[in-house]
């Protein structure tokens, strides 16, 4: 039975995987990533082991008007399955303003995690739900005589709903993390707002590893690269010290974007307070020199590994 579950999900992923194409960005970027990575990632639901929520605000280029602002929050858990593989769930929210468009999305995630031989764990995971967008016209200055006949324009709806489906695995250890998801796996049209525009698929992949030094002390490297067509990459490295498990702070950089600067604070033992702050390097930076960035994270055990789940160290 497990074997046949197993193939079951690995051709499903195939399936996903096989008509990925890189498009145009429309989600946002998250300099608190590997501090809440189930956001990102829908087959990391439930590797904590008891339940975990998490809950964040980002105010992208504080300053400028219209500029990004995003909201998300998720929680996730495990149920047991046999032997010593277990389910995982969850739910995620995000809203995002920028200037004239913004949307809400809200979905639903499932994870199917494996242990390998070697003693590491395997998950596949996917998440469905829907997308509310919008596009507020009387925000939109355009003048009549080059945009009045515009197909694009001119008769668009200023909202629409569109189903969502992100597909991925996540890879961990006690010592390392991976993972993998393709956002958007259905590109959906927009043709109620735009006559020729669709959403695009995108491609998210996270890794990092714990390594112990002297002492209290443990290194936390990380990296997250995102892709999409029409745009360049967005590739972002970090390098965190973290002492006794109370507190962690760093520095990273996000390739001709910016640079950054994130802390994390263990208030209490159920309790943690994460921030980042991102110094504008691309030719914004004189209009739009800073970002922050919040995120609150809260579970039922002490951040420690509970049920059949092993230490990952993106929740360590």
């Amino acid at each position: 039975m497990k074997n046949h579950t197993t193939r079951a999900l690995l051709l499903m992923f195939v399936a996903c995987f096989g008509v990925m194409s890189l498009q145009a960005q429309q989600f946002p970027v998250r300099a608190t990533g590997m501090m809440n990575p189930f956001q990102d990632h829908p087959a990391a639901a439930g590797v904590l082991g008891c339940m975990d929520l998490h809950m964040g605000y980002r105010n992208q280029w504080s300053g400028l008007e219209g500029a990004p602002q995003t909201a998300f929050a998720n929680l996730h858990g495990q149920k047991m399955a046999q032997g010593d593989d277990f389910h995982g769930f969850g739910g995620r929210v995000e809203s995002d303003e920028a200037g004239a468009w913004g949307y809400t999305s809200i979905n639903f995630a499932y994870a199917y995690n494996l242990r390998l031989t070697n003693g590491s764990r395997l998950a596949m995971g996917l998440s469905a739900g829907l997308f509310q967008h919008r596009l507020d016209f009387s925000m939109l200055d355009m003048p009549d005589d080059q945009f009045g006949d515009d197909p694009a324009v001119v008769g668009g709806r200023n909202q629409f709903i569109a189903p969502l489906l992100d597909a991925g695995v996540w890879f961990y250890d006690r010592t390392k993390y991976a993972g993998l998801t393709i956002q958007n796996v259905t590109q959906p049209s927009m043709e109620k707002i735009s006559q020729y525009g669709k959403l695009r698929r995108h491609v998210v992949l996270t890794a990092g590893s714990e390594v112990e030094l002297d002492g209290q002390w443990m290194f936390l490297p990380s990296g997250q690269v995102r892709m999409a067509a029409g745009v360049p990459v967005s590739a972002e490295i970090m390098a965190m010290a973290r002492y006794d498990d109370l507190i962690s702070f760093g520095l990273g950089y996000r390739a001709q974007s910016a640079l950054l600067i994130s802390a994390q604070v263990k208030i209490f033992e159920y309790l943690s307070v994460g921030y980042a702050y991102e110094s504008n390097v691309s030719p914004l930076s004189g209009a739009a020199p800073r970002t922050h960035e919040f995120v609150i994270g809260i579970n039922g055990c002490a951040g420690r590994p509970s049920g059949r789940a092993i230490p990952c160290p993106a929740y360590n």
